[in-house]
């Protein structure tokens, strides 16, 4: 009997080697990172099983590793690695540790999943030290497979309606949210994949077109300025509904 190809199959292991090449790059930039840290602080939002977390710890040279999860078997699963675990829920709670405490922090494909995302920002802002580095990461709504979706009138997929993620953000919108207020100079903004063109060949294409990558990467570093995203979530978000129903109502 022939082994019929599985289409469904085939994507679910490009979109696992995208997100292979996604943690390669993150690791990268963090390594690249190193020659200026001693023993950092290091904090994983959304650390899952701790194990891209603790190859996180290595590239930088870190001893002390907390993270985030809120899924209790993975959360276990990490702690058996050796990663401090909060379970919290970025939303609506506070992160766990004290201002300025964190030398570097990596979230790697969460805040799309947040429709909240100004607390965590805010977060992520307070609990790094002045010169501390986030490394962010999210999947890019302007990729070129996106915009040839679009183009058609299909559903990019980063974007789908019964899927997991409720924000999409462009390479450049993302920079946009990162540096709002100047609370975070970007050293670095890369691309990592190039859906669906495999590794090695997607490494170029990606390098060449970093804002028609399938995910975009920021290197952010904090600056001495206030986090400004929770007076976005205090009064900007009612004032702004109100000024377009306003409007829209005469």
């Amino acid at each position: 009997m022939n082994d019929v190809p599985d289409p469904e199959k085939s994507r679910c292991e490009l979109c696992s080697r995208v997100l292979h090449e996604v943690e390669d790059r993150i690791a990268a930039e963090l390594e690249r990172l190193r020659p200026r840290l001693a023993d950092p602080q290091l904090v994983d939002i959304g650390c899952w099983d701790g194990e891209f977390t603790m190859r996180c710890a290595g590239a930088i040279g870190s001893s002390s590793v907390s993270g985030v999860e809120v899924y209790e078997a993975p959360a276990r699963a990490a702690e058996a690695r050796g990663v401090e675990v909060a379970r919290v829920d970025l939303e609506a709670a506070s992160l766990p540790w004290e201002d300025a405490s964190a030398d570097v922090l990596v979230c790697n494909q969460v805040l799309e999943h947040l429709k909240n995302i100004w607390l965590p920002m805010n977060e992520i802002h307070r609990v790094l030290r002045p010169g501390g580095f986030a490394v962010l990461s999210v999947p890019n709504l302007a990729s070129l497979h996106n915009r040839i979706l679009m183009g058609f009138g299909r559903q990019p997929t980063s974007t789908r309606v019964f899927g997991p993620h409720v924000r999409g953000y462009t390479f450049r919108e993302f920079r946009i949210l990162v540096e709002r207020d100047g609370a975070f100079e970007t050293e670095r903004r890369l691309g990592a994949g190039f859906y669906p063109v495999p590794s090695p060949w997607s490494r170029p294409l990606s390098a060449i077109w970093p804002g028609a990558s399938h995910t975009t990467v920021l290197v952010a570093r904090k600056t001495s300025k206030r986090g400004p995203w929770l007076d976005y979530l205090e009064g900007a978000v009612e004032e702004g509904m109100q000024t377009f129903y306003g409007e829209s109502a005469e």
